[in-house]
């Protein structure tokens, strides 16, 4: 309809017609057109005046067409010019503020000093990035009318919590050096290299405490601080063969000569009792403190010690035991037993309190309290710990051959199994089994207890006296109580066990042969074919073998 005229005054937009008898009834659709094709269509329709512009009209038009009047002409506000909004909301924790805008409708768009106002007004006080807004208010240039466009521009500054105390060596551990064979000439190591074995000194720094720290405060875009949480502090242990120094609380020195090693944030000076071999010509072993061997021990030899053991040769056919850490150089080897001992299979035995390292092992007996590292090879072992790993390297490369092995945290190795079927049998049950004894005797106490419920529950509806009736339902619900508290603990140790087997791993880097077997808690799973690197672990309650 070309006879609509469109007109501004200040910030309103007026449509105006002249009517006559030519003129046709009006359709709101036609109004909308008219205005979107003229020179006001980026101010803000209303829609409302819009439909009462279209009734009026079309009321002059029928009366024009009843004779009361030859023409007229309307007038009417429909739209109007409105500058760009602003809304700044804050985020629940108060970290975050979000800047909205709404893009104006023929009006002014909003400068950065615009929106500092608007983010005062909030009270937003901190964190504010000039450069999101200016990012922001950019888009609005190009922005259709009533577009909307939003986006973070104020971040809070979370707090930096302490580190709890933590303790460092102020010494080379020799079982660290252990770990690191000598190069030589070329690249290549001497796994038999035992290198220096340095002892301290009395008097000679050797452990440190490094204080807990208190951090560093935050803040939201409030401008509210934010406290940080303390490290936890811990003590510093005295323990056999070490001193508080006299010129620093916080630094262990050694009171005497010996072998230095930490256990548990702890250090000790172990008394070292050093041999150049073992044979039965030596006779066994059972010393209180640290034994190192630089050879070779020979079968049937017997090592007992309440430190750590370290064996700079070959372990064969023989029995170490250590409340600390065993280390064999070279490799240790056994053969079946024959007759078997409980618990054991083979006639070489490795039994630490901590952790065992060894270069290569076959046919032996290995319990660890903790972890199991072996550099190459290990076949044919039955072996208890807290965790394996076989190979060096970042990705462990060994190869696991046969056996039977029981950990609780994890398995790493390169290959797993053997080409020729080798019965290779893994089981990560062994904290599994902690949980499973720990329910079955919340159990042994729960079920009778649930048994005399019933009973009393029984003997309740034959009871015809109101006092015996009490007196029943004051033990019902005694017992009611008891056995609830149990439920409560079994439910959590089943959770516990459960969460606990939903993240312990095998991680195969390079080879899964097939016939490996391996146990997650009450399901066992065949390794069906050949694969290549691989995870294995529980999901949803099944065993899941992925490619990594």
């Amino acid at each position: 309809m070309s006879n609509f005229k469109f007109s501004q005054e200040g910030k309103d937009t007026f449509i105006s017609l002249h009517c006559d008898r030519e003129t046709k009834a009006v359709r709101e659709k036609d109004v909308m057109d008219a205005f979107s094709e003229s020179a006001v269509y980026d101010a803000y329709l209303l829609t409302e005046e819009v439909i009462n512009f279209t009734e009026l009209a079309n009321e002059k038009i029928e009366n024009i067409e009843k004779g009361e009047y030859e023409t007229a002409d309307i007038g009417h506000q429909i739209a109007e010019i409105r500058d760009a909004e602003l809304l700044v909301t804050i985020s629940p924790d108060k970290m975050t503020a979000k800047l909205k805008i709404v893009s104006a409708y023929g009006g002014e768009m909003p400068s950065l000093d615009d929106v500092k106002d608007t983010c005062k007004a909030q009270g937003v006080r901190f964190g504010l990035k000039r450069s999101k807004i200016e990012k922001l208010l950019e888009k609005g240039f190009d922005a259709a009318p009533g577009e909307i466009f939003e986006g973070d521009i104020a971040f809070g500054l979370d707090p930096k919590h302490g580190k709890n105390a933590r303790f460092k060596p102020l010494i080379e551990l020799f079982s660290d050096k252990l770990r690191k064979p000598a190069e030589k000439e070329g690249g290549k190591v001497d796994l038999r290299d035992l290198g220096d074995i340095e002892t301290v000194k009395p008097g000679q720094k050797i452990y440190q405490k490094i204080p807990p720290t208190d951090g560093k405060p935050g803040r939201n875009v409030l401008g509210d601080d934010l406290p940080p949480t303390p490290g936890k502090d811990a003590d510093l242990e005295l323990s056999q063969g070490t001193i508080v120094d006299d010129s620093d609380p916080n630094v262990l020195v050694a009171s005497r000569e010996g072998l230095a090693r930490v256990i548990d944030d702890r250090m000790e000076v172990d008394n070292v009792y050093t041999v150049s071999e073992l044979t039965p010509k030596q006779g066994h072993i059972k010393f209180n403190g640290t034994v190192i061997i630089s050879g070779d021990v020979s079968p049937d030899m017997r090592v007992v010690a309440t430190g750590d053991v370290v064996v700079g040769g070959f372990v064969e056919s023989a029995s170490i035991r250590c409340q600390g850490e065993i280390t064999v150089i070279a490799g240790a080897s056994g053969k079946l037993l024959e007759p078997e001992v409980e618990g054991r299979q083979y006639n070489c035995l490795l039994e630490a309190g901590n952790r065992v390292n060894i270069a290569f092992a076959n046919q032996i007996d290995i319990r660890s309290k903790r972890d199991v590292f072996v550099h190459k090879q290990l076949s044919h072992c039955n072996l208890i710990a807290a965790s394996l790993r076989v190979g060096q390297g970042i990705k462990a490369n060994g190869k696991l051959i046969g056996g039977n092995i029981e950990v609780s945290k994890g398995i790493e190795v390169g290959h797993m199994g053997a080409p020729a079927g080798a019965d290779t049998k893994i089981s990560m049950n062994r904290t599994f089994k902690v949980f499973k004894q720990k329910e079955n005797q919340i159990w042994e106490k729960l079920q009778p207890i649930m048994e005399e419920q019933e009973t009393l529950k029984d003997k309740l509806k034959m009871l015809m006296s109101e006092e015996q009736k009490h007196d029943l339902k004051r033990k019902i619900a005694k017992t009611s109580k008891l056995a609830d508290k149990l439920s409560y603990q079994r439910k959590r140790i089943i959770q516990r066990r459960r969460d606990y087997m939903d993240v312990i791993e095998i991680h195969v880097n390079h080879t899964l042969y097939a016939g490996t077997v391996v146990e997650f808690g009450g399901k066992n799973k065949v390794n069906d074919r050949q694969r290549g690197p691989s995870i294995i672990r529980l999901n949803e309650q099944q065993i899941e073998i992925e490619p990594k």
